[in-house]
């Protein structure tokens, strides 16, 4: 049993760190730069 909670552990850290690395990529890679502006690209006249 107490094998089992020291694996469950483990785990979540590693998982935590991986989402916590994906955050700090997309805060490096500028996705969160300019949250206002999602809704407002609905009224952009882009024609191709």
């Amino acid at each position: 049993m107490i094998g089992l909670t020291i694996i469950l552990l483990v785990l979540t850290t590693l998982l935590g760190l991986l989402f916590f690395g994906l955050f700090r990529w997309a805060i490096k890679d500028g996705q969160f730069d300019h949250p206002e502006e999602a809704k407002y690209v609905i009224f952009r006249n882009e024609q191709k």
